[in-house]
């Protein structure tokens, strides 16, 4: 019985992460392959990525990285930060991406509302949200994980 809940698919978490974003800088071609290339040869997942646009016509983009590999990923920001120029990057920590996922988003209007209205009441603070035509996923602070979990589950049902 889903009591007026929005039936979905599942939610899928990874914790002890942290958040890194690298805010206002140049879009020239290659820019956000060498930012994330530079992860990659080191062989540092990246669990979250979400890139957009910043006031000025610039970019901003946030990702995630294993808390284990931190340390390695502040070196690698330190070289973003001398050769990218943002005009700021930080690292939060330890977060949690949320994952609420299909089946059909694509064929759903009004997901992505849903989830800002459910966390909008219990004043939750996503620190990024990003979509997909299958997937709606939200990076909080891992101490409103389970507060997090608590106000989705008003809105949403999915298989425990």
């Amino acid at each position: 019985m889903n009591a007026g809940r929005i039936v979905i698919g599942g939610l899928m978490e990874r914790g002890d992460v942290c958040l890194v974003e690298v805010l206002g800088f140049d879009w020239r071609p290659g820019q956000a392959c060498g930012i994330l290339g530079k992860f990659g040869r080191a062989d540092i997942s990246l669990s979250y990525l979400s890139i957009g646009n910043g006031r000025e016509g610039d970019k901003n983009m946030s990702f995630c990285v294993n808390t284990t590999r931190l340390s390695e990923s502040r070196e690698i920001i330190a070289e973003i930060e001398a050769e990218f120029a943002p005009t700021r990057v930080a690292v939060r920590g330890p977060m949690t991406i949320l994952t609420l996922y299909g089946p059909h988003f694509s064929e759903r209007t009004n997901l992505a509302s849903e989830v800002f209205s459910a966390l909008c009441v219990d004043g939750i603070k996503a620190e990024t949200v990003c979509s997909s035509v299958n997937s709606i996923s939200v990076v909080v602070d891992m101490l409103d994980r389970d507060h997090t979990v608590a106000c989705l589950k008003q809105k949403f049902e999915w298989p425990e």
